[in-house]
């Protein structure tokens, strides 16, 4: 059974949550499936750009009752101010998705306020906050091509993948906007991560209308619009940095959840018996996902190796199923998983996910959890110490003593009240350390304890040590959560950050991943998704490892 195969140290090490692919279970997935199941209706409500695509325009969404807005501001940008980097501060487009229908004076804070991001002023009728620069070179050539008439080559548009990219998508209470847990209860949006994801769903379809725009202004005898085979294989791309690391570590029963309820899936579909049908449409979903690697374009040499390495895997994979006859789907996952790389055992499980839509469906509509951590007074240090021994026994095989082992340090930078990392024998600063190190601070209490009167209660102990109370709070919590922890020793030297955010870019969706160092990427979202004008009960699920092929 796969509850006896997979435990968290199958799949909660770095090098394996590095791995991971999106799936049926990820939000911009589900958000997809419940905007059309569920009849969410999206319409402009204003569109007030002038020729050159600067101004305002504003997207109302209808959920049940309830109304949304998401605004959008364009402006002109000069190069030498366009930049990823979170320190930036202007930016091509900013957007905000609000819960009610905008009035003037609502438009006119929003105006104010948003363009200037994180230094501007919001309030808890915001949802999500965002922004975004032009991938210049490529909206400059979609425009010159549609203003003549003419459709953009779709290999210059797999090169990019898309036209806006934005630089953080804020939400869950950051800077003054909604909290999740007043998003729950107040709007439509009861699952994590759903309002930023429809917000740059939309963003996706203004980057669109954008362009056009641009294009029927600049010519508007000859202009055309997209056709939908060039223009479904844009996404909308994300540069994303070290700022989202630090979530796997603070956010444990949530980490749990996702991976609880991706395990589950994948338990109700291990067992089933192959049908011959099923197992034929198998192969063409990896041999999609097969094509979708060879068109990725990424200039960092570890990543060029890795996806190497997983088509010539996925590659044996293909033909091996071909050639061998099993009678359920845990024998084609157990031989992957004993012959393969990381990559590769991770889409064989996804594309499985998508021969039995049934098997996931409601557990993508169940990822949330309470992240109430509590002590347990009464517990003896004997009984802690053996919880350590048994949950934790991955921590305490890491030699501190070793410098390697010691070397990085996660703080927040002053500027940018973002989370960075540096380095503990090269740089100043470890004295402003957070508490991320879940490997150490569960040695030092370990090594402490062990020399007590193991007799002691939790509570006695504490009295006199309370600074261990954090990291004994958060054993005892998530004892019976087997996935809440990361498994491995992010403060060494050879621990590769973009790992943690490829696991949690994962869950939201991103594909087309593009390292551009060990602490930051590119991505792109709903690449291959199909567009508010088609979307339809046929294709809202059937985009997963978008090729240029895939529309046709």
């Amino acid at each position: 059974m796969l509850q006896q195969n997979i435990n968290s140290l199958d799949v909660m090490t770095l090098d394996k949550m590095g791995s991971r692919y999106p799936s049926r279970l990820s939000f911009s997935r589900s958000m997809l499936r419940r905007l059309l199941f569920d009849n969410w209706k999206i319409s402009k409500s204003k569109f007030d750009l002038n020729d050159e695509g600067f101004g305002t325009v504003v997207y109302e969404i209808f959920i049940n009752n309830n109304i949304y807005s998401l605004v959008c501001f364009s402006q002109h940008l000069d190069s030498a101010d366009r930049s990823d980097r979170v320190i930036a501060e202007k930016w091509d487009t900013a957007y905000s998705l609000i819960s009610g229908k905008l009035n003037d004076d609502e438009l006119g804070r929003l105006r104010k306020n948003v363009p200037l991001q994180e230094s501007g002023r919001n309030s808890s009728k915001e949802l999500v906050l965002s922004r975004a620069n032009k991938s210049v070179r490529l909206f400059e050539h979609v425009v010159n091509c549609l203003s003549k008439g003419k459709q953009p080559d779709i290999n210059e548009i797999n090169k990019v993948g898309y036209l806006l990219r934005t630089t953080a998508v804020y939400g869950s209470g950051k800077f003054g906007l909604s909290d999740f847990n007043n998003t729950k209860e107040v709007t439509d949006f009861n699952q994590p991560f759903r309002a930023e994801m429809l917000a740059v769903y939309i963003i996706r379809e203004f980057s669109v209308h954008l362009v056009e725009h641009v294009a029927r202004k600049k010519n508007p005898n000859k202009a055309v619009k997209l056709e939908n085979t060039i223009k479904q294989h844009l996404g909308i791309g994300n540069s994303t940095g070290l700022g989202m690391a630090p979530f796997i570590i603070k956010h444990p029963k949530l980490i749990n959840k996702w991976m609880d309820q991706y395990t589950k899936s994948l338990t109700q579909v291990i067992n089933k018996n192959i049908d011959p049908i099923k197992l034929s449409n198998y192969s063409k979903l990896l041999e999609k996902a097969l094509l979708y690697l060879k068109e990725v374009t990424t200039f960092d040499e570890y990543q060029i190796k890795k996806n190497a390495k997983t088509l010539e895997d996925l590659k044996k994979f293909i033909d091996h199923i071909k050639n061998y006859n099993y009678i359920h789907w845990i024998d084609l996952i157990n031989y992957a998983t004993k012959n393969f790389n990381y990559d590769t055992q991770e889409i064989a499980k996804v594309q499985l996910l998508e021969l039995y839509p049934e098997d996931s469906e409601n557990f993508a509509e169940d990822m949330s959890d309470n992240e109430v951590m509590e002590i347990n007074e009464t517990q003896t240090l004997k009984e802690l110490n053996s919880v350590i021994e048994n949950k934790y026994s991955w921590a305490l095989k890491v030699d501190f003593v070793k410098k390697d082992n010691n070397f990085l340090f996660w703080y927040i930078s002053a500027a940018k009240l973002e989370p960075r990392l540096g380095e503990r024998y090269n740089e100043d600063g470890s004295e402003l350390e957070q508490n991320l190190g879940v490997a150490k601070m569960v040695q030092s209490l370990y090594s402490k304890i062990r020399t007590e009167n193991l007799d002691l209660s939790v509570a006695e102990y504490l009295l006199l040590n309370p600074e261990f109370r954090g990291i004994i709070r958060r054993i005892q919590s998530l004892t019976k959560y087997p996935f809440a922890e990361v498994q491995d020793n992010i403060l060494g030297k050879d621990t590769i950050p973009i790992n943690m955010l490829r696991f949690k870019l994962s869950f939201f969706g991103a594909n087309r991943y593009d390292p551009k160092s060990d602490r930051w990427l590119r991505v792109s979202f709903f690449s291959g998704a199909p567009f508010l004008s088609n979307l339809n009960k046929h294709n809202v699920d059937s985009w997963g490892f978008a090729t240029m092929n895939s529309y046709n």
